[in-house]
């Protein structure tokens, strides 16, 4: 856990995986809501700013508390920006038992 606190109403927890991704979960009039984002920009864009339009401008010093934390979590973890991509190889589709059917159907 990299940082836990409350901004406006709604309480906010800010973890690092291991990865270096961060992972932040919310709760919104008891809806829970997760995000896993690569780096700090995203952080702010998908869920400090939701959580911001709620609180006001008065809470702004809370958000900069959190984008230094996460930037000082981030410290030996790596990038994963430069991680590669997955690529997810297709599977074979299974062979039908029996004799091959003819292609012309009606």
């Amino acid at each position: 856990m990299v940082w836990q606190g409350r901004i406006g109403e709604i309480p906010l927890r800010v973890d690092m995986l291991p990865s270096g991704r961060i992972f932040a979960s919310w709760s919104v009039r008891g809806n829970d809501r997760r995000a896993v984002v690569d780096t700090i920009g995203q952080l702010e864009q998908r869920v400090l700013f939701q959580l911001m339009l709620g609180a006001g401008p008065q809470e702004d010093a809370v958000a900069k508390e959190v984008v230094a934390a996460v930037q000082a979590g981030q410290e030996g973890l790596p990038d994963p920006t430069q991680a590669p991509a997955n690529t997810r190889r297709k599977k074979r589709p299974a062979r039908r038992p029996g004799p091959p059917r003819s292609r012309r159907r009606r």
